[in-house]
């Protein structure tokens, strides 16, 4: 699963330099009012999902609705992170986790929409619409950078399973966001 590279993220306000010599950095993710791409909400997406998998066969249905929750967590999360520690250069030495108790700033990822692609014979890759913040752990209402609204990624791999799709998605933002490190924040 290798992310596409190019897609940039851009900055609407503050400086991300303020991560200059900075050893580490915790990570936050949100999926609150996210939308799924050809439906008014994500309620409505779950909603049909879980009504087309049940008349197929009753359990389906609710066994898809966990497992898009617990995805999040299990899949997107954590390719994220691998991604950005394997993408930021062995000199600088910043790594990223959840709840990092030693690092200065938060990097928040609020997922705005998600378009889940698909593999079935034919295949698209995922897409995934998200907005950045970088706050001051001590101060959360301290955001010291944020990027352009919506960001948009797309994950250059398709694979067959729908949570490996959508990651290749997170990964791609993480090869980005290293990059955007790379270049800022020296």
């Amino acid at each position: 699963m290798m992310p596409v590279l190019g897609q940039t993220i851009k900055t609407a306000s503050g400086d991300i330099s303020v991560l200059a010599g900075e050893k580490g950095l915790s990570v936050t993710f949100g999926y609150d009012n996210m939308n799924v791409q050809g439906y008014p909400s994500e309620a409505d997406f779950i909603k049909d999902k879980v009504r087309i998998r049940e008349e197929r066969k009753p359990g389906l249905g609710e066994k898809f609705k966990s497992s898009w929750f617990a995805d999040r967590e299990a899949v997107y999360e954590p390719l994220f992170i691998e991604y950005f520690n394997h993408a930021i250069p062995k000199k600088r030495k910043i790594a990223i986790s959840r709840n990092n108790p030693s690092a200065k700033y938060n990097l928040h990822i609020q997922t705005l929409w998600v378009y889940p692609g698909y593999n079935v014979g034919a295949s698209q890759p995922a897409k995934i619409e998200v907005a950045l913040q970088l706050y001051e752990i001590a101060n959360p209402e301290n955001i010291v950078w944020e990027s352009k609204s919506p960001t948009r990624m797309k994950a250059k791999a398709a694979p067959y399973k729908r949570e490996l799709r959508i990651g290749a998605a997170y990964a791609s933002l993480a090869i980005s966001m290293s990059w955007l490190l790379k270049k800022k924040a020296k």
